[in-house]
């Protein structure tokens, strides 16, 4: 595919995907909660058609490289939108579930390089290699393997979209799911209501949301004993401190702000730095909304500066009832039958080796994984790796599932035939 090939394919995806959510939005019903995403919605499909327009116009390098990411994060936002209006209305998932599938293929679109010598002068630096980096490696096959990249991925709530990512960046994927969430059942989490007397009585000063998911669960739990008016009107006399935009987001959607957002790449070293920098929480009442496992570092932390930790699980992460996909993708690895693990989670890696460990191939996985490249997703996820001595090769220059893929399909050739050469 040429250069001009992509960008009209570019500008048709784009604009295509934008009409047709706007006429998906005018056919669904007028519901409060279709009608308060709807802002986001056509913000985002426009966004993304406008960030497509200024990218096929790119006129060098550099603003090229910037339109790419720009336009892939714009693709990443409207996978979120999208993926909550299914959730708001499952009914209606058969009629928006067409334009996740364009989304997915213009995201796909958007990760798969095309050569621009032909307009571009590039010049690789021979002594640094980094994602943002141009890798010289013609197709998604690389030198080191001399065929489509066998790109593993365990990724479980976007399953099908990474596999579609794999597929147009050139690989060949293999995806098996490795987590299963699981709410917490009401009789079981005192913590939720707890909280909630607790808000309502005005004992809490910061409230920490760490994930879309869990802010939204929250949320609808709190409701089968407080109206939403009530929930929002007491939250309005806290601190709430969300960890990115997701979490962000599940707010604006009942008409709620945030009071900060961590920055990329949202760890819970970022949340306790943005809050020393912020809001110092020294003899402060802090909520916590935890996520698929504790995080006792940042509780911990959070203790140690002196503030009162309170916190409020809402689902967890349990093994896949069925881990014969999971057992045959690390027999894969351990066979050779991989050239990259994309890493997406880091909850995705207990689970992993906690297989390899039962089965007594702990030493032989590790040195399997040497023989490959590992894609993480961003820090929490490589702490995570390094915590089972497995190696990291790379980082995405943004902490977001397509843009790990492309620089991973990138990358990959080049440091396959190091890794696999020393």
């Amino acid at each position: 595919m040429t250069r001009s090939d992509q960008a009209e394919r570019l500008r048709t995806k784009s604009r295509q995907l934008a009409v047709g959510v706007l006429k998906l939005l005018g056919a669904l019903p007028r519901t409060p909660d279709i009608l308060a995403l709807e802002p986001s919605i056509v913000k985002a499909v426009t966004s993304l058609a406008a960030g497509c327009r200024a990218l096929v116009r790119s006129a060098s390098q550099t603003e090229e490289a910037v339109g790419r990411l720009d336009a892939t994060n714009e693709a990443d936002d409207c996978l979120f939108w999208l993926d909550l209006l299914v959730a708001t209305a499952p009914e209606h998932e058969a009629a928006i579930r067409p334009w996740l599938e364009e989304l997915a293929d213009l995201t796909a679109l958007l990760s798969t390089d095309v050569k621009l010598e032909e307009t571009f002068s590039v010049e690789p630096s021979p002594d640094r290699q980094s994602a943002s980096d141009p890798v010289e490696h013609g197709t998604q096959e690389g030198e080191a393997t001399g065929r489509p990249l066998r790109m593993l991925s365990f990724e479980s709530r976007m399953a099908k979209d990474m596999a579609r990512l794999i597929e147009h960046a050139g690989g060949t994927p293999l995806v098996a799911p490795a987590l299963r969430e699981i709410s917490i059942p009401l009789q079981e989490n005192g913590a939720v209501f707890r909280f909630g007397v607790k808000l309502m009585l005005h004992q809490i000063d910061i409230v920490i949301l760490l994930t879309g998911v869990g802010t939204r669960a929250l949320l609808e739990t709190l409701q089968i004993r407080y109206p939403l008016a009530q929930l929002i009107e007491a939250l309005k006399h806290t601190m709430i401190v969300t960890r990115g935009p997701k979490p962000l987001a599940a707010l604006k959607h009942v008409g709620l702000e945030a009071n900060l957002t961590v920055p990329e790449p949202n760890t819970w070293q970022d949340v306790v730095a943005t809050l020393d920098y912020y809001r110092p929480v020294q003899g402060l009442r802090v909520a916590v909304q935890e996520y698929g496992v504790s995080n006792p570092d940042l509780i911990n932390d959070l203790k140690t500066r002196g503030a009162e930790v309170f916190v409020v699980p809402l689902y967890r992460w349990a093994m896949p009832i069925d881990t014969t996909p999971m057992t045959g993708a690390i027999e894969d690895v351990l066979r050779g039958a991989i050239d990259v693990l994309l890493v997406t989670n880091a909850a995705q890696i207990d689970h992993v080796m906690q297989l390899v460990e039962r089965d007594g191939k702990t030493e032989a996985f590790r040195i399997a994984c040497r023989r490959l490249v590992i894609a993480s997703i961003g820090p929490t996820a490589s702490e995570r790796l390094r915590h089972y001595d497995l190696p990291v090769d790379m980082e995405p220059s943004h902490p977001k599932m397509g843009i790990l893929v492309k620089e991973a399909a990138a990358l990959a050739p080049t440091l396959l035939q190091r890794k696999r050469c020393a």
